[in-house]
């Protein structure tokens, strides 16, 4: 099994080497269409935003340009839909928005598909793999990106319940509309909480990570999931909000999984094979630790058919020297002779 992982792994690797320019593009566009579309799914109060021509278009012009700009398409659509639905509430997302796009390129500027990456986990029901991933990647520096997706998610659910409640709100009830939007979104509790402890995660994987020991990753990966659980389970019933057990403990096995299989492909070493090196210089002592990475690479094996008649082998060979005779002159000796009669039997019935 882990042979053949190695194989898979060394040949994603020296395709991407090989095509990386082309396969950044086609990812980069594959990720602004996925997320723009999901934008489009959970709104679509805005004709011109949930046009698929335009939605397409879009995304290939994302895909020549930093992640950084498709997070601003992102939020343009997000305010673009959000204007269809309600004037107050796409003001308040504006205004949230701009003030974390701020934090997020002052604090994190290359890690848009963090961002991008938070929501779509959440649609597919794998939210809890986000601080394991993040943790794993990008660091610490991820929590500003993975709080911001987190936002962008219960912003976007809440449109739905939001439209179903406007009816109950009057022209003059404006500061109540505001109200009702700021206690489901900017101050939600789960929101919040969920944004804490992926935060708290995020930090604890990246720790155990840079440890010097053997097998951190994979620590890591189960210490975070783990400790991620009794979070979500202390946190909730703390605030006395509702969650699915059976969901939680799903989450957390698809997040180790996750995070095994993204550590394997990442950074695979061999730590039967570990070596301390320890050497000085005028000023300092060092204690290096060296742990090779595995590393199966497929050479290719060419094989060369050599074929030929037999007058051609007889002048490769040259048979007549080999046995007592000249280039013109057959061998003398009668036992050579008939050595040689033998050979050049053999050579014309494998011919």
């Amino acid at each position: 099994m882990m042979t053949e992982l190695l194989k898979i792994k060394d040949a994603l690797q020296r395709l991407y080497g090989k095509y990386d320019t082309i396969i950044s593009h086609v990812l980069k566009f594959a990720a602004a269409f996925v997320s723009f579309m999901l934008i489009r799914g959970m709104t679509g109060y805005n004709g011109l935003a949930s046009n698929v021509f335009i939605i397409i278009l879009l995304s290939a012009v994302c895909a020549f340009l930093p992640a950084g700009v498709t997070t601003m398409c992102g939020c343009g659509l997000i305010i673009l839909q959000l204007y269809g639905l309600s004037v107050e509430y796409s003001i308040i997302t504006l205004v949230v928005l701009l003030i974390l796009l701020l934090a997020y390129y002052v604090f994190a500027p290359k890690t848009g598909w963090v961002l991008l990456l938070t929501p779509v986990f959440y649609m597919l029901h794998i939210s809890y793999a986000v601080p394991v991933v993040v943790g794993l990647t990008v660091g610490i520096a991820g929590i500003v990106p993975a709080f911001f997706g987190t936002y962008l998610y219960f912003t976007l659910s809440f449109c739905s319940e939001f439209a179903l409640s406007a009816s109950m709100f009057g022209e003059g009830d404006f500061v109540q509309k505001i109200v009702f939007i700021m206690d489901n979104t900017i101050v939600d509790k789960e929101m919040l909480v969920m944004g804490i402890v992926f935060s708290a995660v995020i930090i604890l994987v990246a720790v155990i990570k840079s440890f010097s020991i053997d097998h951190s990753r994979t620590i890591a990966v189960v210490t975070g999931s783990v400790v991620e659980a009794v979070l979500v389970v202390m946190s909730h019933v703390m605030m006395n909000l509702t969650f699915s057990m059976v969901g939680l403990v799903a989450g957390c096995v698809a997040a180790v999984a996750i995070g095994l299989l993204l550590s394997f492909f990442v950074l695979s070493v061999d730590y039967s094979r570990t070596e301390r090196v320890q050497f000085e210089d005028d000023d300092y002592y060092y204690y290096v630790k060296a742990v090779p990475k595995f590393n199966m690479t497929m050479q290719e094996v060419k094989i060369k058919k050599i074929s030929g008649n037999a007058d051609e082998i007889k002048n490769e060979y040259n048979l007549h020297a080999a046995y007592g005779g000249s280039g013109e002159t057959e061998p003398e000796d009668i036992e050579r002779r008939k050595a040689y009669e033998r050979d050049m039997v053999n050579l014309e019935d494998e011919e």
